[in-house]
């Protein structure tokens, strides 16, 4: 009887101890990922119109409220400086921003979506028309025809025909001189992830001549991390360097450190 109690108990704890690593297993299983569907209204746009831009951000098929940060950045084809501007959550994982288009020509859309340890990003081209019977003004850019095919390249260096990388640069929050801190950058090319490249942060402070280098790893598709220290406060260049095939980019970033 009691050699039979003892062999009960021995299999009641193997069956626990199955039980709690079989949990432990799923509690840290990656989550689902995270999904973004993107919209835009009105989708003809006229000069003097306000666009409202618009995603709605789920995993598993819920919504998702609690996205860390999500926001809209926006240029003219052809330009270099870029605006953004910050979403806000509606509710149902739907975040919109909404912004006013004065001028006519061909435009892109970035939405940046990050929730949950997951980064989204996607570009969207879109036109602003003339309002009826006015003329563009001198320099603006030319509104493509209907059926025309307008380049949507944006390279990081602004030159035509050049390697278009799209960067989005995502340093740590609350960065701390001399502590170790993680700098991210997600690289998009062609609308599509750009992973297996080699990537390096170089980065220095105002007009030093030493710089310091540090690579990155990839650690989702398209994303690459590295951990950097500042020796000090002040106003730091960091330099995201990316080669892969022919492909041989880099853009410059500002970053302050107090």
């Amino acid at each position: 009887m009691k050699r039979t109690m003892i062999l009960l108990l021995s299999m009641l704890l193997l069956l626990l101890a199955a039980c709690g690593k079989e949990n432990e297993q799923q509690a840290f299983q990656p989550g689902a990922p995270v999904k973004v569907a993107f919209t835009m209204e009105p989708k003809e746009l006229v000069s003097g119109d306000t666009v409202t831009f618009s995603v709605k951000v789920t995993q598993d098929g819920q919504p998702v409220d609690d996205a860390k940060e999500v926001k809209f950045e926006w240029w003219k084809d052809g330009q270099e400086k870029h605006e953004t501007i910050p979403a806000s959550l509606q509710g149902d994982g739907v975040y919109t921003a909404q912004q006013t288009m004065n001028e006519p020509g061909s435009y892109f859309v970035y939405y940046h979506v990050t929730a949950r340890d997951f980064h989204n990003m996607q570009k969207t081209p879109f036109t602003v028309t003339n309002k009826a019977g006015e003329t563009p003004g001198p320099g603006a850019t030319p509104v493509p025809e209907a059926g025309a095919n307008p380049s949507h390249d944006h390279g990081a260096t602004g030159h035509a025909n050049a390697e278009t990388v799209d960067y989005h640069f995502s340093p740590a929050d609350n960065i701390k001189v001399a502590t170790p801190t993680a700098l991210t950058v997600h690289l998009m090319k062609d609308n599509k992830a750009l992973d297996k490249a080699t990537v390096k942060f170089e980065f220095w402070r105002g007009t030093d001549q030493k710089h310091s280098f540090v690579d990155a790893t990839e650690t989702a598709a398209g994303q690459y991390d590295g951990n950097v220290q500042f020796p000090a406060a002040g106003d730091y260049t960091v330099k995201v360097h990316v080669e892969k095939g022919e492909i041989h980019d880099h853009k410059d970033f500002s970053l302050s450190i107090k």
